[in-house]
C-alpha cells in the first residue's frame, strides 16, 4: 500500500520525468490481478492523504471505464483483464465504500458504479439495487443523495434507447425493487423539509434529495407510465405541486446572479416530468393539467431575467409551448385574458433573457399562439 501511495503521489508531481515514470508504473500495474482492489483499499484508507485518495479513485474509475466491458477487444481494453474473482469482490464492496468516503471521492466511486452497472445490471449484479435502496434509510443526507445520484445515473439509460422486450424486463425488475421505497422516501423527505425550513444546510440537502427523486421518477416513467405510479398519481402530484409553488428565502442568495439555486433546480426537474406527461397525453395526468399550467405560468411571472433563472424559465416555456401547440389542450388557452396574461407577463418580459437561450422556445410559442388564436395575436 505504501508503494502504491507513493506512485500515485508521483503522478501528481510537477516533475515531468517523475510523473511520466509513475504513470507507466500504474499502467503496467493495472494489468495485474488484484490491482483494482489495491486501489480501492487506498481509496478507503482514511489516514492516507486526501489528494492521493482522490487521484486513486479517479484512476480506478478510468480503469473500470476502459476494461470492465469484456465485449470490447483486448486492445481496446489496453490489454487489461479483470479477473472474475476481482469483479465479484469489487461489486460486493463498492456501494458500501461509496457511502463512507468524502464527497469528492464519492462522486468518482458513484460514476464507477454506473459504468459497471451499464454492463452488468441487473443480470450480473442483482444485489446492486437492493443495496442502494437499503441506504434510503440512512440518517446521513450525503449517503442518501449519493445513492440517489448513482441510481439516477444508472436509470438514465431508460431514456436513451428504443423500446424492446429486454429493456422492459430491466425496467420491470427495477420498478419491483424501487417504486415503493422511492415513493416512501419522497413523502418522508417532503415532511423532513418542512421540519428544517429554517436551517439552510439541512434544507438544501432535502431539496437535492427531492430533485434526485424527481429525476429518477422521470427515468422510471419515461417509456411508459407504470401501474404503480398511475395508482399513486394523486400522491406524487401533490408533492410536485407543493414544490412547484415553493419558496423559502432561507435558500435564496440575492447576491448570486448566475448559479441556479436549489429551489430552481428542483422546479426544473418537476417541469421536465410535466412536459413528458403532456407530450404523451397521459390520461391519469389530465385532471391535474389546468392547475399545473397555472402554477407554471405563475412561476414564470415570478422569475427575474437573471441567468440563474434561465433553466427553470426555459423548461416552463417548453411546457407551455407543448400545450399551446396541441389541439388536445386548446381549451386551456381559449380565453383572451389567459393569452393576454401569457404574452404580457411571460413572453414579453422574458424576451430580455439571452436570445440564444430562449429564442427557439418562445419563437415556437408565438407561432403556435398565432395558429391557435390568430385574431388575438394580431392585436398584441
Amino acid at each position: 500500500m505504501a508503494s502504491l501511495e507513493q506512485v500515485i503521489s508521483e503522478t501528481l508531481s510537477p516533475n515531468a520525468d517523475l510523473r511520466k515514470n509513475a504513470e507507466k508504473v500504474l499502467t503496467d500495474s493495472s494489468k495485474q490481478q488484484g490491482f483494482l482492489l489495491q486501489l480501492l483499499q487506498l481509496v478507503d484508507n482514511a489516514s492516507a492523504n486526501a489528494t492521493i485518495r482522490q487521484a486513486a479513485a479517479v484512476f480506478y474509475k478510468n480503469t473500470v471505464k476502459t476494461a470492465w466491458d469484456e465485449s470490447k477487444d483486448l486492445e481496446e481494453r489496453k490489454n487489461i483483464v479483470i479477473s472474475q474473482q476481482d469483479r465479484v469482490t469489487i461489486k460486493t464492496n463498492l456501494v458500501e465504500l461509496m457511502c463512507t468516503v468524502p464527497p469528492q471521492i464519492q462522486a468518482q466511486i458513484s460514476e464507477a458504479i454506473s459504468i459497471i452497472a451499464e454492463v452488468d445490471y441487473p443480470e450480473k449484479w442483482d444485489d446492486l439495487l437492493p443495496k442502494l435502496v437499503a441506504k434510503f434509510n440512512s440518517p446521513d443526507p450525503s449517503v442518501v443523495n449519493g445513492v440517489l445520484k448513482t441510481a439516477d445515473s444508472i436509470f438514465r439509460r431508460f431514456c436513451d434507447v428504443n423500446r424492446s422486450d429486454a429493456l422492459y424486463k430491466v425496467i420491470i425488475y427495477t420498478l419491483n425493487h424501487i417504486q415503493e421505497p422511492l415513493l416512501k422516501l419522497l413523502m418522508q423527505t417532503a415532511t423532513q423539509a418542512d421540519a428544517c425550513a429554517n436551517d439552510p444546510v439541512q434544507l438544501n440537502a432535502k431539496m437535492e434529495t427531492l430533485r434526485l427523486i424527481t429525476r429518477i421518477l422521470f427515468s422510471l416513467v419515461y417509456q411508459d407510465l407504470p401501474e404503480f405510479y398511475e395508482d399513486n398519481m394523486a400522491t406524487v402530484m401533490g408533492v410536485l405541486k407543493k414544490y412547484l409553488e415553493y419558496n423559502n428565502p432561507v435558500l435564496v442568495d440575492n447576491d448570486e446572479e448566475d448559479e441556479q439555486g436549489p429551489i430552481d433546480k428542483l422546479q426544473s426537474a418537476i417541469i421536465d416530468i410535466l412536459k413528458l406527461f403532456v407530450t404523451r397525453d397521459e390520461e391519469p395526468f389530465q385532471p391535474f393539467i389546468p392547475e399545473f399550467t397555472t402554477l407554471v405560468w405563475n412561476l414564470l411571472i415570478s422569475k427575474t431575467t437573471l441567468p440563474k433563472h434561465d433553466q427553470v424559465v426555459v423548461m416552463s416555456m417548453k411546457y407551455l409551448n407543448i400545450l399551446v401547440g396541441r389541439q388536445f389542450y386548446k381549451d386551456l388557452f381559449k380565453e383572451t385574458s389567459t393569452l393576454q396574461q401569457i404574452v404580457a407577463n411571460i413572453v414579453i418580459p422574458n424576451m430580455t433573457i439571452r436570445e440564444r437561450v430562449v429564442v427557439n422556445s418562445w419563437g415556437l410559442c408565438v407561432v403556435n399562439l398565432k395558429r391557435k388564436q390568430p385574431a388575438f395575436v394580431q392585436n398584441i
